[in-house]
């Protein structure tokens, strides 16, 4: 991560705005699409912001996740243009999965 959006992260106005989401946003998204109820304690850019202070601070780019999310399926999907998560059904959740195309 570029220097600049790591010094973003560090920020006592980033800790504070995290806080602030989490507390109107408390449930894990990515859970919740699986039918799973888990506390979220990460704000998570949708659209990595590469140190672009706009987007980062843009809060219709945050999602509220849970730590294994965060480290496992938010990073799955960034490294594959998709998510690998699946449903209480087992079928995944993502529409750009490759199942999923015809």
């Amino acid at each position: 991560m570029p220097e600049k959006g790591k010094r973003l992260y560090d920020s006592a106005r980033w800790r504070k705005a995290s806080r602030m989401f989490l507390a109107h946003n408390p449930l894990c998204e990515s859970c919740l699409k699986s039918g799973r109820d888990t506390m979220a304690t990460v704000v998570h850019h949708k659209q990595p912001h590469k140190g672009d202070y706009d987007l980062f601070w843009d809060e219709d780019n945050w999602e509220s996740v849970c730590k294994a999310c965060h480290d496992g399926i938010k990073q799955m999907q960034e490294l594959h243009g998709y998510s690998q998560a699946c449903g209480v059904d087992g079928m995944p959740i993502d529409e750009g999965h490759p199942w999923g195309k015809k």
